[in-house]
């Protein structure tokens, strides 16, 4: 079988122009609700941390790190700040700040969000000092930042991989696969070669972000000894993935575990790798492959009875700060889908869309 040849855009192709209008229209009510809605399901978990604690966050204003802001800001009540790089017109992140903020001085707990590129030394200043003058004792770290070359590496070449065009909801910003319109095609997408430029940006923003946060915080004595966690969400990517394993995502990822240890070594912060499964983000759009794994390991879980929402994974995530591990894995129903996932990949053909993944709009 082949199948046809298609351009993963960004956005799943949505028109940039008139984004911005709709964005300024559409993009605070959706964010008030996306936050309505999480508060309403959201059970606290019973964290109690010192109040003179709080947890900071780097990247992911639309994911996993959002939906594990607003569990900690409203489920456990602990000031929450947060650093992540937005457009003001073009993305959503900016509306669902806003939505917090607001809500979250009505509750009167405290946070901050700085729109910033979070490896930048002016942006690292600014933010601790900021921390130093809310009288914050000590800080837990958790890294989210997904900003990186999804490309190969040289010695691996370029190729194409089977993936899935699907247009996302242009506000959200997030894929569409609860409609089943929205379900184009089933194609190929090329997969280029990561210039060493890219590849440096990679480990920048995703090897060595977590390291160049802690050592200023550790100088301004806000990493404490035995108590403070550095945490990072992790991909748990397959060996022979052509697109994730081959380049330098693999590549950041494995530096990141190794300067979380070396964050314990030096620092006596407790590292933890927060090991979770393909979910439908904003980032998720670009990654070739990316929509297709999620959908279809998505539609199995739910078949399973075993799916986990952004939001219930945030929750989830929460054992992270009563135990001593230095693994949370949030995977597990995940990584048993995939024996099954390139089963049904390698069976699929155009005819079977979207009736492939009607789990996950009927």
């Amino acid at each position: 079988m082949e199948l046809e040849t298609f351009k993963k855009l960004p956005l799943g192709g949505v028109d940039r122009r008139s984004l911005v209008g709709l964005l300024k229209e559409k993009g605070p009510a959706a964010a008030e609700k996306v936050l309505s809605d999480q508060l309403a399901s959201l059970t606290p978990a019973g964290i109690d941390l010192p109040d003179d604690v709080a947890v900071l966050f780097l990247g992911g204003s639309n994911g996993i790190t959002r939906a594990l802001a607003t569990q900690l800001l409203f489920g456990e009540k602990v000031p929450v700040y947060a650093v992540h790089y937005d457009s003001a017109k073009m993305q959503i992140g900016g509306h669902h700040v806003a939505a917090m903020e607001k809500v979250a001085n009505e509750a009167g707990v405290a946070c901050g969000f700085f729109n910033r590129d979070a490896t930048r030394d002016k942006t690292i200043e600014e933010v601790v000092e900021h921390l130093k003058s809310q009288n914050v004792r000590a800080v837990h770290l958790i890294n989210g930042i997904a900003a990186g070359a999804t490309k190969r590496y040289e010695k691996h070449g370029p190729t194409k991989v089977m993936d899935l065009d699907v247009a996302f909801d242009p506000v959200l910003q997030v894929p569409a696969l609860d409609d089943p319109k929205a379900y184009r095609q089933l194609g190929l997408v090329d997969v280029d070669v990561a210039t060493e430029a890219e590849i440096e940006r990679t480990n920048k923003f995703m090897g060595d972000s977590s390291l160049a946060w802690v050592e200023p915080l550790a100088a301004a004595g806000l990493i404490a000894k035995g108590e403070s966690i550095v945490a990072f969400c992790d991909y748990d990517f397959e060996p022979d993935d052509p697109v994730y394993a081959m380049g330098p995502l693999a590549g950041a990822k494995i530096l990141q575990r190794k300067n979380q240890q070396l964050i314990a070594e030096r620092f006596g912060a407790r590292p933890v790798r927060l090991c979770y499964p393909a979910m439908a983000t904003t980032a998720l759009g670009a990654i070739p492959g990316g929509t297709l794994m999620y959908a279809l390991t998505a539609q199995i879980l739910k078949e399973r009875g075993t799916y986990r929402t952004i939001e219930e994974l945030a929750a989830d995530t929460m054992p992270m700060f009563t135990g001593n591990a230095e693994e949370l894995r949030l995977d597990e129903a995940y990584q048993a889908t995939l024996p099954e996932f390139h089963k049904r990949k390698d069976a699929l053909t155009p005819a079977d869309i979207p009736g492939a993944f009607s789990a996950l709009y009927s």
